[in-house]
């Protein structure tokens, strides 16, 4: 139980990181390139997701090594993440008349919790005998 606690700890660290990133890439698209919200918002998903991805490797989960197969797990989950997000990012905006920067800081938050059980399930898979000491 503490293990675990300990890496929500690291990946909310890490997800911080790259919530500052990733709001930076948002806000310049959309203010200083004029980019439409919704593409600034991709690209602001998923250049954080690739920082985060070795972040997490190394920092949170404490793997040795970023492989391909984890790379490609880790990014399986944040395109439907992203999917997702970008469905509730439009009905936010459009329907719900919040400012992109809010419902961008609001989708991050709920994500958290959903984004750390889905990587630490899916992507950093933990053997089950050290699962079992955590």
């Amino acid at each position: 139980m503490h293990e675990r606690l300990l890496q929500l700890i690291r990946f909310a660290a890490v997800g911080l990181l790259c919530l500052g990133v990733g709001l930076g890439v948002l806000y310049g698209l959309d203010e200083f390139a004029h980019v439409y919200y919704l593409i600034a918002y991709v690209a602001s998903f998923v250049v954080p997701n690739l920082v985060g991805y070795v972040l997490n490797a190394r920092f949170t989960f404490l793997g040795s090594s970023v492989d391909r197969a984890g790379a490609v797990r880790y990014m399986t989950v944040n395109a439907v993440l992203l999917c997702a997000n970008t469905a509730a990012m439009k009905l936010l905006v459009t329907d719900c008349h919040m400012w992109y920067m809010s419902a961008a800081i609001l989708l991050a938050a709920i994500n958290t919790p959903l984004t750390f059980l889905a990587q630490r399930l899916i992507t950093y898979r933990i053997p089950r005998n050290r699962a079992a000491n955590a």
